[in-house]
């Protein structure tokens, strides 16, 4: 298993048709980090289902459950046909823990400490950088020798700040009697599945050089946000890049984000074109309830749970995405 942190961010509102977007540079794909091959999915459907706390006080649960399915829909409904990748939606029936195997996304809120707590007695609580306003941790085949497997995602889970921020539906008057920072919770989340489907920052929030893997869909080096920042203004690609739901940080409140532009819908359809649409999908053994979908996700064939079985004995890669300085996204 290995650990990697990274940030997050929001998109602006693109109208987008119903063929492939233009091609917009910008999009940058999450890689392993021995063959730096692009993750992605090998199954057309991904679930996500919500533990039973929600946001508490922060927003009512009716209102948290909106704006889940609210950034599912900005993905789903955006994404054409030239993509076979889509997210169903479990609604919340209990409280637990997530789990790395459970092919079941999970998103929790934490409120009490920004950590995950230890497995076991032999084992310490993961905590997470106090700036990211979520973590999507991404775990994935490692296998360097099997190009079909290597980069293959199995499981992603999504943990979200209320320790350090305040989640809101940022079109709202923002509270002003708390020491947390207000964040549009849509927003965050449009970013947070952007990481679940395999995209990665379209900037390196570390002033250092980029890791040798981290290159955008053209090939080159991903450059600073710093950097960013300041060519955005007289480079289109830079302001492309800018406007990304996947540029990793945002002002508090900021709500301009929830819908993903044509680049970040590019990434996805580059990782998961119809062409490659495995017609698989594997309902979690985890999952309880019933998906919220306009079409039922097909049955899992017979040969596929055999081959599941196998599979899950593999060694997995582990990602973990963090969120950036004054306000991320992982």
């Amino acid at each position: 298993m290995r650990p990697v942190i990274r940030a997050w961010l929001f998109a602006v509102v693109v109208a987008v048709g119903m063929g492939t977007p233009a091609r917009a540079p910008g999009y940058v794909r999450t890689r392993t980090k021995v063959t730096c091959r692009p993750l992605r999915w090998a199954q057309t459907c991904i679930f996500l289902q919500s533990d039973a706390e929600l946001a508490r006080d922060d927003m009512p649960a009716d209102a948290v459950e909106h704006a889940i399915q609210g950034a599912i829909s900005s993905w789903n409904d955006r994404l054409p046909p030239s993509s076979f990748l889509r997210i169903y939606y479990l609604p919340k029936t209990d409280s637990r823990e997530a789990s790395q195997t459970d092919r079941l996304g999970w998103l929790k809120f934490r409120f009490e400490r920004w950590c995950r707590p230890a497995k076991d007695a032999n084992s310490s609580p993961l905590c997470f950088d106090p700036s990211a306003t979520a973590v999507t941790t991404v775990s994935f085949f490692n296998k360097p020798n099997e190009p079909d497997l290597d980069g293959q995602i199995v499981d992603t889970d999504i943990d979200l700040n209320a320790v350090g921020f305040r989640f809101v539906d940022g079109t709202q008057p923002l509270p002003t009697s708390d020491r947390r920072s207000p964040v549009d919770l849509w927003n965050v989340l449009t970013h947070e599945l952007g990481h679940v489907q395999g995209l990665d920052h379209t900037c390196n929030l570390n002033s250092g050089a980029s890791p040798d893997c981290q290159t955008d869909h053209t090939g080159a080096t991903v450059v600073s946000c710093s950097d960013l920042d300041t060519k955005r203004l007289s480079s289109q690609n830079a302001e492309t890049a800018y406007e990304a739901a996947m540029y990793p940080s945002s002002v508090a409140g900021d709500y301009s984000r929830r819908t993903p532009t044509a680049d970040d819908l590019s990434g996805v359809i580059a990782a998961h074109p119809a062409s490659a649409d495995p017609q698989l999908c594997t309902w979690p053994a985890a999952a309880k309830g019933c998906a919220i979908a306009s079409t039922a996700p097909a049955p899992l064939p017979r040969p596929y749970l055999w081959t599941l079985l196998l599979t899950l004995c593999l060694p997995l890669g582990l990602l973990i995405r963090a969120g950036s300085r004054k306000q991320r996204r992982s």
